[in-house]
């Protein structure tokens, strides 16, 4: 953050920055969505086992599988999940679910919009219980300015109502 001057960052999900503050100011739970048209084509699926037979859209990089966290009767569990895009951008997952490509498994923050949206579809919801943190950071230094302290300041009381 130093070297690219930034002063503050949000962030969704773990950090783990020894040069950095970490101020955690919320969580955000986790959602399952696909849109109308591809649910329509492919089916609700009923149970995370059956994610097998979806395209799903993985966020966090170059990857061909990933495993998603679900809570079941014994406890929690994660499913294997395989899709044809893979992308660290969450605006291209959530553009690939909205255009019909698959389904995608978002922090809910990260679809405040899409969430109302008539095309967008939830699934799996009485097995989503992880939620993610949602953090302020700043650079570690000896001096904060006074306008990351009002900024921190600002979003520690606003971001919580709204989300």
């Amino acid at each position: 953050m130093v070297v690219d001057r930034i002063h503050l960052a949000i962030r969704v999900g773990a950090v783990n920055d020894p040069d950095s503050v970490v101020k955690r100011i919320a969580s955000t739970p986790l959602v399952c969505v696909g849109s109308r048209r591809y649910v329509e084509q492919h089916g609700i699926p009923k149970d995370p086992t059956e994610l097998a037979n979806y395209n799903c859209l993985l966020y966090g990089g170059l990857m061909e599988s990933a495993n998603w966290p679900f809570h079941g009767p014994q406890g929690r569990f994660s499913v294997p999940v395989r899709g044809n895009l893979s992308s660290n951008s969450v605006e291209t997952i959530r553009t690939a679910v909205l255009a019909g490509v698959g389904i995608g498994l978002f922090a809910k923050l990260s679809l405040a919009d899409e969430l109302n949206h008539p095309d967008i579809v939830t699934v799996l919801d009485d097995f989503l219980r992880d939620v993610r943190d949602v953090s302020i950071i700043w650079p570690r230094r000896r001096f904060v300015p006074a306008r990351v302290r009002r900024v921190t300041d600002f979003f520690a009381a606003a971001l919580p109502q709204r989300l």
